[in-house]
């Protein structure tokens, strides 16, 4: 029996992409491209935000999270917050000339925040979570008269 046809068949098979059982083998699914939350948004680099900040550059600071996770958690000094459930309906509050650094716990909800104002017109906006702005020993300020879980840095 001569060998040569049978390796070759093989050879054909892989080739086609087929098992040596005839059936075809399942293809590797694409690889994923990278995905960024907002087209237009970008993710905050807290270092970057603190320089800015430091430097006293006009930025718009928006904390998406609610009342009690400021109390809990601290929020950055001079922060406006509009809890993303009420975000819609207070745009009117954030202005469109400044530069935006929307954030929440650690990101989330930010990046949601960023997609609906990037959809009602706003640009430069970055968004990120203040996790990352603590873990840096960054300080943040608490509600007045409250108190907190954790000692402000």
């Amino acid at each position: 029996m001569n060998m040569k046809i049978p390796l070759l068949s093989l050879a054909a098979l892989l080739a086609l992409g087929c098992s040596p059982s005839g059936t075809p083998e399942a293809a590797s699914p694409p690889a994923e491209p990278a995905q960024t939350a907002v087209a237009g948004s970008e993710e905050l680099d807290v270092d970057l935000l603190k320089k800015q900040l430091d430097a006293g550059e006009d930025v718009f600071l928006l904390d998406v999270r609610t009342p009690p996770e400021l109390v809990e958690h601290g929020s950055i000094a001079d922060s406006v917050n509009i809890p993303i459930d009420e975000l819609e309906a207070r745009l009117a509050e954030v202005p469109k000339d400044r530069p935006l650094v929307v954030y929440c716990m650690r990101g989330g909800r930010a990046s949601r925040a960023s997609e609906l104002l990037e959809q009602n017109g706003y640009s430069d906006i970055k968004y990120g979570g203040i996790t990352a702005w603590k873990e840096k020993g960054y300080p943040v300020v608490y509600p007045e008269g409250k108190t907190a879980s954790e000692p402000a840095n």
